[in-house]
């Protein structure tokens, strides 16, 4: 919305949502024979989606990154940046990128970027997370038409999606493997594989270390594994997955703890503060309370409906300080205002939000049982 607001103002907005609510209603009318054709040229359509992509990126993502369709992203840039920095003996979060952006990223974000950026570039990384975003979904809904149903969807109706994709942003790639450890880690503890707890574990705790806002999502993450796994099993793996996020966030921290990036200068709300102040730090308590909030309602959840339902709300908790800094935005300006999220930051729960809503969608109410743990 907000980048649909920059070029076309809120009547754009208002065309988009009937848009969307159009393709939803066709999608829902006729399922059937959607789902039939896709099947039919399963294939076809997913060596098209691959070829397209692959291509669009190789061509499109060149002129984007040197500013000539238009000033250019830089968070590719400062996960390379960050990382070189680091290999070479300095501290990463001193420098700064080409638009004078700060290192935003956690450390844990150039972490699982390394491997990329080795192979020429950071930006690499939403390809590989993309094809695990199909695979991973494939499995979860046990429909590989809804899969890469809701893959064409992501493509043709999400603007944020697309400038992520072909900038380069590592949004797109956080947010997948944030979903992925949560997914694999549920999948773990509820096995007696030990190898499977610890090594998921320390794969969540890793994710964590990307970005701030998602601390936010450890009481629903505590309550899902709890009730999945038993409470022992959720504590003790769980305080795995935090002594790992400590463990790689803290030696970076200590040395900027006044004004570290990640947490001062990446916080897009504290834009709010010149006006409210403290605003921001009102907003990060209301989610954590929402967080907290919504783990207790998880408790009369039914187990069937367990892992979808923390999905959803693990959304909503992504969401929650997005929309009160879009009513405080447009209060503040006496209209509605979306500029909060031109950087794209309704990405970080897209992907919640289209696993927790698809099933409601677009699943048979045959294969509805098979979301369960």
């Amino acid at each position: 919305m907000a980048l649909i607001q920059k070029f076309f103002s809120l009547m754009g907005i208002l065309i988009y949502m009937l848009i969307v609510t159009l393709v939803v209603r066709l999608l829902l009318k006729f399922r059937a024979k959607i789902f039939s054709f896709v099947s039919k040229f399963y294939l076809t359509i997913l060596a098209f989606i691959i070829i397209f992509g692959i291509a669009c990126f190789a061509f499109v993502y060149p002129l984007e990154t040197s500013g000539v369709l238009g000033r250019g992203s830089d968070r590719d840039e400062a996960l390379n940046i960050a990382f070189w920095e680091f290999v070479q003996g300095r501290y990463p979060y001193f420098a700064v990128t080409h638009l004078g952006g700060k290192i935003t990223p956690l450390p844990g974000s150039i972490l699982l970027a390394s491997p990329f950026i080795l192979l020429g570039n950071s930006a690499y990384q939403n390809l590989f997370w993309l094809a695990i975003f199909l695979l991973l979904t494939s499995v979860y809904l046990k429909s590989h038409i809804s899969a890469i149903l809701m893959l064409m969807f992501l493509a043709v109706l999400s603007p944020a999606f697309q400038y992520e994709y072909i900038s380069g942003g590592d949004l797109i790639a956080n947010s997948i493997y944030i979903l992925t450890a949560i997914f694999l880690q549920t999948k773990a503890l509820s096995s007696n594989s030990f190898i499977a707890k610890f090594s998921t574990s320390i794969f969540t705790g890793i994710t964590l270390a990307s970005r701030s806002n998602f601390l936010t999502l450890l009481p629903l993450l505590f309550v899902l594994f709890w009730r999945s796994s038993g409470k022992r099993v959720a504590l003790t793996y769980l305080s795995l997955s935090v002594l790992t996020l400590i463990s790689i966030v803290m030696p970076f921290y200590l040395v900027l703890p006044n004004e570290f990036p990640p947490f001062f200068a990446g916080n897009k709300l504290s834009e709010i503060n010149t006006s409210i102040p403290f605003a921001s730090t009102g907003i990060i308590l209301l989610t954590l309370l929402a967080s907290v909030l919504l783990s207790l309602h998880l408790f009369k959840v039914s187990k069937s409906h367990l892992l979808p339902s923390c999905i959803l709300y693990c959304a909503i908790v992504q969401a929650f300080p997005m929309v009160c800094g879009i009513l405080l935005m447009s209060i503040l300006k006496s209209q509605l205002d979306f500029s909060l999220l031109l950087h794209r930051y309704g990405l970080m729960f897209l992907f919640f939000d289209l696993w927790g809503l698809w099933p409601l969608l677009l699943v048979n109410s045959s294969s509805k049982s098979t979301l369960s743990l």
